[in-house]
């Protein structure tokens, strides 16, 4: 275990029974914070068009207030933002993650002893 603790531990708040949110769909909506589209976010993230909107409709369908709001249209009037509980939502899964990592980097050399190959 390193200090990327990231690459080893996975933070997932469960919501609803069968509805996740974790670092994948926290990715696409910062994606879709900087890029102000689905697909920039999309392509941003080596993500298909496709599977992006699935998670962003997986998202809104989940919560009680559209999370991600799309406008369509062309260039210039079409564009996709985060709402402002969306942002929250964000923040507070960040903290999260960053106080598991921290407590989880503090374990390490724990951790290693209990799972070392030297027995």
């Amino acid at each position: 275990m390193s200090k990327d603790i990231s690459k080893f531990l996975k933070i997932k708040i469960q919501v609803h029974d069968n509805f996740n949110i974790g670092p994948g769909k926290i990715a696409l909506m910062e994606a879709i914070i900087s890029c102000g589209s689905i697909s920039s976010a999309a392509k941003k993230m080596g993500m298909s068009y496709r599977k992006a909107w699935k998670l962003v409709n997986e998202i809104n369908n989940a919560s009680n207030t559209k999370i991600i709001l799309t406008n369509t249209g062309g260039k210039g009037t079409g564009g996709t933002k985060v709402s402002p509980d969306g942002i929250s939502f964000i923040k507070a899964f960040r903290n999260i993650e960053q106080k598991v990592f921290k407590e989880s980097i503090n374990q390490q050399e724990y951790i290693k002893k209990i799972f070392s190959k030297n027995k």
